[in-house]
């Protein structure tokens, strides 16, 4: 098999660029064949860590095991029309969605697609991405890119914490300190998130801060702000303080007889330095109806 490198995968290290050419062979053998000179750049044997350039010629003589081209799934119109009005950003890079509670990002678990491959067809672009997920049960802001290549730049972006993210959380009970910050380990155990109070095998450091917005019956509105990336950060933090957030059936005591219809956790603004895109979404009617105070 022949490729031509163009300007998706220019720069990119010549063992990434097989592993996501041939997604059936193991790393182990993908390395042996870069070794043994099954892989060739331009006529020559290379080294895996070899970042391609525009227009090099890359050779391969694996015997089977490319991945299969994606196709674009079929989508009804009405579902294109829902998903254009939940666009609140596009350029011809970038794309920011605003996710609804409960909705799917990407197919799989009982679901033949979700809004990134609803994309792909609105767009007509297998190479869109989600560069970064929030829960189902979660609403607000998501970053997709519109090429490998601003995948890869707003990846290096997100590693890095160079994209703010910040969230309104609907949390139980009356929060008295008006500005907090939550630094503690997460550990994944299973299907959940534990909180432990020093650093153990498996375990990342989260940092969190918060402020408070405003006061409800019963409840208090906060705005987070992510120090770290970690999975239910804020949900697992604010459980283990006593307030939960609202909605939350995971994390939140269900000691309650109200069955929310959705989780009060709603991620309102984005920042992207590097292409000087600011997104901030007003507070959600239902987090204002939910406070009470209207």
């Amino acid at each position: 098999m022949e490729y031509i490198i163009d300007k998706e995968y220019e720069n990119v290290r010549l063992d990434r660029f097989l592993r996501k050419k041939y997604e059936d062979i193991s790393l182990t053998e993908i390395f042996k064949g870069i070794r043994t000179g099954k892989v060739k750049v331009n006529g020559k044997k290379s080294k895996e860590n070899y970042r391609l350039q525009f227009e090099d010629v890359v050779k391969v003589f694996f015997n089977g095991g490319e991945t299969k081209e994606e196709k674009l799934v079929s989508v009804e119109d009405k579902e294109i029309e829902k998903i254009k009005k939940l666009i609140v950003y596009e350029d011809d890079k970038i794309l920011i969605f605003n996710k609804k509670g409960n909705m799917v990002m990407h197919k799989g678990s009982g679901y033949e697609y979700g809004i990134s491959e609803m994309l792909k067809t609105y767009l007509k672009n297998e190479n869109f991405n989600f560069v970064n997920r929030i829960d189902k049960a979660t609403s607000g802001l998501i970053i997709g890119a519109k090429s490998l290549v601003v995948t890869r730049e707003l990846a290096e972006d997100i590693r890095n914490r160079d994209i703010d993210k910040k969230y309104y959380i609907l949390v139980n009970g009356r929060v008295k300190e008006k500005e907090f910050k939550i630094k503690s380990w997460l550990k994944k155990i299973e299907d959940k998130v534990i909180e432990v109070d020093k650093f153990e095998e498996g375990a990342k450091e989260s940092i969190s801060t918060f402020k408070v917005i405003e006061y409800g019956k019963g409840c208090t509105l906060l705005e987070g702000t992510l120090g770290s990336g970690r999975t239910h950060q804020l949900r697992v933090q604010l459980a283990n303080k006593g307030n939960y957030i609202i909605g939350d059936n995971k994390y939140g005591e269900n000691k309650s007889k109200i069955k929310e219809k959705m989780m009060y956790l709603f991620s309102h603004y984005v920042k992207i330095e590097r292409y000087g895109i600011e997104i901030n979404l007003p507070v959600p009617e239902e987090f204002l109806s939910k406070l009470g105070n209207n």
